[in-house]
């Protein structure tokens, strides 16, 4: 039996669902920061799963145009997610708030944000029922891919940079390398199938109409499983140390003060009682030997 889209669609819903359950929990566990990662991977799952709605309805009701164009727009923006997650956990590997490494990862926030309006833009002017509007829609989305393209490249520069510290690195951190280290080969994947589809001329890696087989093979599979293994590695990697509120920055350490509270029982008010005598007392023996 033929793959259709309604078939990846249907399959799209029975997986993203309780995925993304899966990750809105991550995301509440870890907190709600960009930096982190796992807020890209809810996104996607969100995307994903009104992008098969969209393509439910165009299959129970072609005649509506609007769903097929939804669909395609929704199915267009899958890249942008996937990279800005990769590059979150990148940066939360022995990431500081003045570091390059995170420097980096945010001056690449900039670029995906304009990549993922131009992969909108351009796939809905490629999906419109507005011929003259299919140039321009092909155009916006090829930009769309080149930067796509220049932010993977950053990723994997970034990645081979992290590797130097793989051995002082916690294991925590370690499992995150270990899982980007399997992420990026099938993000490459997804990546090669849009640029077929956006510059080669086989209409079989047609967004639109092409050969589902192809896309299930080149894009759902890898999309998968890339947010299956973010996922899965959210729900098992501890909490950060690093404070996201100030740009990734190790948590500075408390301040006490001298009121004993419910935890210290007053110790900490006692030595600096101990500490003030202490003073006290060598100041009157200085004066002692200079009379």
């Amino acid at each position: 039996m033929a793959v259709t889209a309604e078939h990846i669609a249907i399959a799209e819903l029975v997986i993203y669902i309780p995925v993304t359950l899966l990750a809105i929990f991550v995301v509440f566990r870890h907190g709600f920061h960009k930096q982190l990662g796992w807020i890209y991977i809810c996104i996607f799952g969100v995307i994903r799963i009104a992008g098969a709605i969209m393509e439910v309805l165009s299959s129970k009701h072609p005649d509506n145009a609007n769903d097929k164009e939804w669909a395609v727009i929704l199915q267009s923006v899958g890249l942008s997610p996937l990279l800005l997650s990769t590059l979150g956990l990148l940066k939360r590997i022995r990431a500081t708030a003045t570091s390059r490494r995170s420097k980096v990862v945010q001056l690449l926030h900039l670029p995906a944000l304009i990549a993922l309006i131009l992969a909108i833009s351009g796939g809905t002017d490629q999906a419109s029922s507005n011929v003259s509007d299919h140039a321009s829609g092909k155009s916006e989305t090829r930009a769309a891919i080149i930067l796509f393209l220049l932010i993977y490249i950053a990723a994997c520069i970034l990645f081979l940079i992290t590797m130097r510290d793989l051995r002082t690195m916690e294991p925590s951190q370690q499992r995150i390398y270990i899982c980007i280290f399997f992420a990026l080969p099938l993000i490459a994947v997804r990546l090669l199938y849009s640029l077929i589809s956006d510059f080669g001329s086989d209409p079989k890696f047609s967004l639109i109409d092409g050969d589902k087989s192809i896309q299930l093979g080149m894009a759902t599979i890898e999309e998968f499983l890339v947010v299956l293994m973010y996922t899965i590695l959210g729900l098992v990697t501890p909490r950060s140390s690093i404070h996201p509120a100030v740009g990734g920055g190790i948590v500075p350490p408390q301040s006490y003060s001298l009121e004993p509270g419910p935890s210290d029982s007053g110790m900490t008010y006692q030595n600096a009682a101990y500490a003030e005598a202490g003073a006290q007392r060598a100041y009157s023996q200085g004066q002692v030997r200079q009379n």
